[in-house]
């Protein structure tokens, strides 16, 4: 049987089309928006590997197709680490993961984790000082979106030198981040000095400064264990970081690709931020005492209760210096230290 011209030119149509549909990719994954997540980390390093990554992932799986979220781990679009929250509002990176002292006067509501004695770990402080920005009890935040706001476990003190008592920082050069804790170690009588992670380690070898003030995460990250002999484990203060784009971007995005990172962050994203860093901090700390036993060094040493209750009388002042310092660090005092006892009681 013979077609006519019609049915031929129709059916070779339809085949074309089929064809056409079958080499062509879909349409989801072809009109998937693709934002890039900036760390300044290396792509193994504990938050970027464990935290940052699998949300991608997650997000970008459960976004229907809407969106493709690529990692740029160990600072392929901007190493400094300073410069990470620059990167997302000029447009290089879209997501990053930002330090929040090292956009200094911005902030600075989120200096209450950086209190001495104010938290003792990493989620309290993270689900805490999440719940305060979004119940929009936090300022400096304008234009942005925080996928988390979140904190590092208390810092404390690591180097060559022993320290006990709050008057053994008296003219030592001490690495610090962030103003309160340079005013910390001022009014004990050290000499603050700034420094980047990748610097700590080959300063302390060579003398540039006497010891360091972070948490145990860091220090297993970036070597310091390799180059001190003690670590004094005082709580010091937490630091500020966050996960953060640009409100436009976000708003931008389709609603399935807002649904998708909407569901997967927050006060959730936060906690798994503090619950990562607290597992670091276990494992390092535990790594470093054993390996003391063994070799000697790396002595880890808790404070007394007598000698804590000294540490603490001495920075109270200071403390007290910033809650007292303008209206704002009232109320923001208040507010954190009632969500802490909420995060505490299990609520």
């Amino acid at each position: 049987m013979t077609l006519a011209p019609t049915r031929r030119r129709t059916l070779a149509a339809l085949l074309a089309s089929a064809l056409a549909t079958l080499m062509s990719p879909p349409l989801a994954a072809a009109d998937a928006v693709k934002l890039k997540f900036s760390s300044f980390e290396p792509p193994m390093a504990n938050i970027t590997a464990n935290v940052l990554t699998p949300f991608a992932k997650a997000a970008s799986a459960g976004s229907g197709g809407t969106l493709q979220i690529d990692m740029f781990a160990g600072g392929t679009l901007g190493r400094n680490p300073t410069q990470q929250l620059k990167l997302v509002t000029d447009g290089v990176a879209d997501i990053a993961w930002v330090v929040l002292p090292y956009t200094p006067g911005r902030f600075d509501d989120t200096e209450i984790v950086g209190l001495p004695f104010m938290t003792t770990n990493a989620v309290e402080a993270s689900v805490a000082l999440h719940r305060l920005y979004a119940a929009d009890k936090l300022v400096g935040f304008k234009g942005l979106k925080m996928l988390a706001l979140a904190a590092t476990p208390p810092v404390g003190v690591h180097g060559n030198i022993t320290v006990r008592q709050p008057g053994d920082l008296k003219g030592k050069r001490v690495r610090v981040s962030g103003d309160h804790l340079t005013k910390v170690v001022e009014a004990l009588g050290g000499a603050p000095v700034q420094l980047a992670g990748g610097q700590i380690a080959e300063s302390l070898s060579r003398g540039v400064v006497d010891m360091t003030l972070n948490n145990w995460g860091f220090v297993g990250d970036f070597k310091v264990t390799e180059v001190t002999r003690q670590h004094f484990t005082v709580p010091l203060g937490s630091v500020a970081v966050a996960v953060v784009m640009t409100q436009a971007k976000f708003d931008a995005l389709p609603p399935a690709a807002r649904a998708a990172i909407t569901k997967l962050s927050g006060e959730l994203l936060a906690r798994q931020v503090g619950e990562a860093f607290d597992r670091q901090e276990i494992e390092v700390r535990e790594r470093t005492a054993q390996a003391g036993k063994v070799s000697g060094k790396n002595q880890v040493v808790a404070p007394s209760a007598a000698e804590l209750a000294e540490w603490q009388r001495q920075i109270a002042p200071v403390n007290e210096a910033w809650r007292t310092a303008k209206p704002r660090n009232l109320a923001t005092h208040a507010a954190f230290v009632d969500e802490l006892q909420r995060v505490r009681a299990g609520k």
